[in-house]
């Protein structure tokens, strides 16, 4: 069940798994228009006694299990949209971050700068760690990648983005996006992140 487009949806889900609190989770649907694309539904659930909070991102049309990339060269290029929900594996070739799908993974739409930021903050957070542990390797790459994203957003390195996913929930779009299917081989290899991929059994026939 989605809300109408553009109005956000609440959903009472009941008792919270994390804390137990009782009738403290909600669901919050929100459904929008992404141009020359389609409708998606961003979804987070919440509880209001624990704060627990985990999104996802679910794509409203049926779409094949692709892989997206783009080349990022100038700074408008950093506006490509990214579609990601928990099963979405990201890579950024150039700096070899890979984000995998894990159980506690996030779905989110934004944009190439915004995942740039997210990775940065994250690279933040474990240049200090390693700081602490004596790890001056560990630090001086951090310090590197680091100084590769801010040439990126400044239009003087380029990054070469790639999304995949294996339920066809992700994506990105805008004007230099390629795309094509995914082979059997690279669906099988990719993690789903919290879900699981249910195959007919041999011999079992599907109605057409």
């Amino acid at each position: 069940m989605t809300g109408r487009e553009g109005e956000i949806q609440e959903i009472r889900l009941g008792d919270c798994p994390i804390c137990g609190g009782r009738g403290t989770l909600k669901a919050l649907q929100y459904v929008h228009d992404i141009p020359y694309f389609g409708k998606v539904m961003e979804s987070t659930i919440i509880c209001e006694k624990c704060g627990y909070r985990n999104a996802d991102v679910m794509i409203l049309e049926d779409r094949p299990p692709k892989l997206y990339s783009v080349r990022i060269e100038e700074e408008k290029d950093l506006f490509t949209r990214v579609v990601r929900s928990k099963s979405g594996t990201i890579e950024l070739e150039e700096i070899g971050v890979k984000i995998e799908p894990g159980p506690a993974a996030e779905g989110f739409v934004s944009n190439v700068e915004g995942v740039l930021e997210r990775v940065r903050e994250t690279l933040i957070m474990a240049r200090h760690f390693r700081e602490q542990e004596g790890d001056e390797e560990a630090v001086k790459k951090a310090e590197e990648i680091l100084e590769y994203i801010e040439q990126v957003k400044e239009g003087k390195k380029p990054l070469t983005v790639r999304i995949m996913d294996p339920l066809g929930n992700s994506a990105l779009i805008g004007e230099k996006v390629k795309s094509r299917l995914l082979t059997q081989d690279e669906i099988k290899s990719l993690s789903l992140g919290p879900y699981v991929l249910v195959e007919p059994e041999e011999g079992e026939e599907t109605d057409g």
